[in-house]
């Protein structure tokens, strides 16, 4: 193990020291990986580190459309707003905490603001798209202008 990897490892502890934070140490996952399971989002000060994504996205292409899942549990739809501009769409949001009296013992769960920039597959005008929200799930779609590859001509 290298200085720096040593230096990161002390961080996390500091900051994780809980039982599940060794077994992870212990059963020889990377400091992302327990970073990531620790905590739900990445914290790291590398530069080579990845950055965990919120909300979780998929994206499938059919023969005629193009479909976004975007998992936002526990949102409402009044606090998410989406743009759109060519093959970048934003999505913005922000979860709120549940109204619950009493001492809080485990909070797993994020609350706050959230934005996520996604690069689509295909360019996409903001009357063209339509977005439904339901049981967690964003789910966007639009209709894709080009199905099939042209041939064109030299001049």
């Amino acid at each position: 193990m290298d200085f720096e990897k040593i230096k990161q490892w002390m961080e996390i502890t500091q900051k994780y020291q809980n039982g599940k934070f060794w077994e992870m140490v212990l059963e020889g996952n990377s400091a992302d990986e327990v970073l990531e399971e620790s905590d739900g989002h990445q914290v790291s000060h590398r530069e080579d580190s990845p950055i965990i994504k919120y909300p979780k996205t998929d994206i499938f292409q059919t023969e005629t459309d193009i479909i976004l899942l975007l998992e936002i549990p526990g949102a409402v739809k009044e606090d998410i707003s989406i743009s759109v501009s060519g093959t970048k769409l934003s999505v913005r949001g922000q979860l709120r905490p549940p109204l619950i009296q009493g001492v809080t013992i485990k909070n797993e769960r994020k609350y706050g603001e959230f934005e996520r920039n996604i690069d689509l597959p295909e360019p996409v005008d903001s009357k063209d798209i339509f977005a439904r929200f339901e049981n967690g799930l964003l789910i966007i779609s639009y209709r894709r202008r080009y199905t099939k590859e042209e041939p064109v001509m030299i001049r």
